[in-house]
């Protein structure tokens, strides 16, 4: 078997659901499915994680919060939390008892949260007081709710589509993007232009704000859960295929253009995808536990943990500010940590 490069593992006794990093890019937190999230440094450091928060049920929803050290967590016990790691600090926000808070968002310049529950919006300030006189309705609950890079517009995927809101309005006027289907995950553009949805029906759509503009990328055998832009903006990576899928967003953009393809084996899929957030390289999680690193340059895909089996199937995987740690979640309960010297020793070994 092919040795692995972890630097350093923890076991937890519960599944992991997923694994994100604060907007500082010092701290990840992880969400299991007993309820509990853990936070710890995101550097190289091995340190042990901090358990922050407990949901009567489960997290529903993990992401950075609009103070950039913070988290929030929204659980299907009705709260949103925010979560102070450098503190150590759980505080509720919000309640809606009896009801799920599926989805959560921080605005990048720090101003704003955005939370749903049903077909409901909540936005709220800097103090969590609402930002809006009243929640922003949807046709249908939403499948993901996000921030432009700039924190200046909200954006909610739905059922036939995606809705846009301006957060410096005085009035919230919708701007609506259509699509026929069920639309899932959310992802701005780095520059804020284009905005994409992953589907339900294993494809992916796309927008060009400013003129609604569409773009469609089809033919994955299974839905794309993970999307990201590379460090330059110029591929989109995906996951849902047995290679990881990158379609090409420089020189007029993805239309009437092949993705490139990377890596990957005829049998396993790919689950999570994490463009290096310097280097035009990204890291890779299967659905059988394996980790891999695949420059965009041509180069050999690199293994840097061998595959467990289905039980070890990657959901999460995120590098922090420097790029010198990637942190890869297992649903099965570990967490992987890497560092630039452990791969680095672990290639060294397998070539001699």
């Amino acid at each position: 078997m092919l040795p692995s490069a972890v630097h350093h593992l923890w076991s937890f006794e519960a599944p992991i659901l997923s694994l994100v990093l604060n907007r500082d890019e010092e701290w990840v937190a992880l969400a299991l499915a007993d309820g509990t999230v853990h936070c710890l440094p995101a550097d190289s450091g091995a340190d042990t994680p901090k358990e922050l928060a407990t949901h009567a049920g489960i997290s529903l929803s993990l992401a950075g919060d609009a103070e950039s050290h913070a988290f929030l967590s929204g659980g299907d016990d009705g709260k949103l939390l925010l979560l102070d790691p450098v503190a150590g600090e759980t505080i509720i926000l919000a309640e809606h008892k009896n009801r799920w808070i599926d989805h959560v968002a921080g605005a990048a310049d720090g101003k704003h949260r955005a939370y749903s529950v049903g077909k409901e919006v909540f936005v709220l300030d800097e103090e969590a007081k609402p930002s809006f006189p009243a929640p922003f309705m949807l046709p249908s609950s939403p499948g993901g709710l996000l921030f432009s890079p700039n924190g200046k517009r909200l954006a909610a995927s739905h059922y036939n589509g995606a809705t846009l809101w301006w957060m410096g309005a005085k009035e919230a006027t919708p701007t609506k993007l259509e699509w026929k289907g069920s639309h899932l995950n959310l992802l701005w553009s780095p520059d804020g232009k284009v905005l994409m949805t992953a589907m339900q029906d294993d494809a992916l759509h796309g927008w060009q704000v400013a003129d609604g503009k569409e773009m469609r990328m089809q033919g994955y055998a299974a839905k794309v859960r993970s999307m990201a832009f590379t460090a330059r903006g110029k591929y989109l990576a995906t996951s849902g295929a047995e290679p990881i899928i990158c379609w090409p967003f420089s020189g007029g953009g993805p239309w009437g253009k092949p993705p490139m393809t990377l890596g990957g084996t005829e049998t396993v899929l790919v689950t999570y995808v994490a463009p290096h957030p310097v280097d035009e390289m990204i890291a890779a999680g299967y659905e059988d536990g394996r980790v891999a690193l695949a420059p965009l340059d041509g180069r050999m895909e690199i293994t840097i943990h061998p595959p467990s089996g289905a039980a070890d199937r990657i959901v999460g995987l995120v590098w922090n500010g420097l790029g010198d740690t990637l942190f890869a979640a297992q649903e099965s309960g570990r967490l992987l940590m890497f560092t630039i010297e452990s791969v680095r020793k672990s290639v060294i070994s397998e070539a001699k």
